[in-house]
């Protein structure tokens, strides 16, 4: 049996994250951490704006998932985000589930790794 290994620097640019910061882990764990716990709600209120086919909340919700992530440099959720957040804007949200399910994915591999971080190593080793 073959597992797929989530590299960090595929889900998070902990570096360029890190110089955002100052080097302020701790910070930069709380900005992860918010995001983690706001995300799911998120995510399901997307969801149900689809179902509806309100393509402006549509978005206006990615957008602000988009800036969400971008706090702590979430590039694979951040490029999902926009793909969903450029075809709202674009009037339609034909694909828009297949989009919102690889922002659930992006999610769930942010989460794994937020979740193993060891923040004050991170700020330890930190060179800005």
């Amino acid at each position: 049996m073959t597992y797929d290994t989530i590299a960090v620097d595929s889900v998070l640019d902990l570096a360029e994250a890190m110089t955002n910061m100052d080097g302020d882990a701790e910070l930069l764990q709380e900005i992860a951490e918010i995001f983690q716990e706001t995300a799911q709600e998120q995510l399901d209120t997307l969801q149900q704006c689809i179902k509806i086919q309100d393509a402006n909340q549509v978005a206006i919700l990615a957008h602000a998932m988009k800036g969400g992530s971008s706090n702590f440099c979430a590039r694979k959720f951040m490029a999902s985000a926009m793909k969903l957040e450029m075809l709202a804007k674009g009037g339609s949200l034909e694909g828009a589930e297949e989009m919102l399910a690889q922002m659930r994915i992006d999610n769930d591999e942010i989460s794994e790794i937020v979740s193993v971080i060891n923040w004050e190593e991170i700020e330890r080793n930190w060179e800005g």
